[in-house]
C-alpha cells in the first residue's frame, strides 16, 4: 500500500510570518557551535564504521552492532 501523505492545517488558514521571513533568507549562516557539532557526529560516524568493519573481519568481540530486520519491509526501502 502507498505511503499516507501527512497535512497539515492551519488553526486560522494563514501562514505564520516566521516561516515567510525564514523561506526569504538569502543564505544560511553556520555558527562555530554549529561545525562543531557537525565535526563530532562525523568523527563519531567514522570510528562506528570502523568498529562496525572491525567486527566483521572478526579483530573485536565487543563493540557496535548493526541492526537488520528478520522480515524487512520493501515500503521501506
Amino acid at each position: 500500500s502507498p505511503a499516507q501523505k501527512l497535512v497539515f492545517n492551519r488553526v486560522n488558514g494563514k501562514r505564520p510570518p516566521l516561516l515567510l521571513q525564514q523561506i526569504s533568507a538569502p543564505e544560511e549562516c553556520y555558527t562555530l557551535a554549529h561545525e562543531e557539532n557537525v565535526r563530532f557526529v562525523y568523527e563519531a560516524w567514522q570510528q562506528v564504521e570502523q568498529q562496525l568493519d572491525g567486527s566483521r573481519s572478526g579483530e573485536s568481540a565487543c563493540g557496535p552492532v548493526q541492526y537488520v530486520e528478520k522480515t524487512p519491509n520493501p515500503g521501506l526501502k
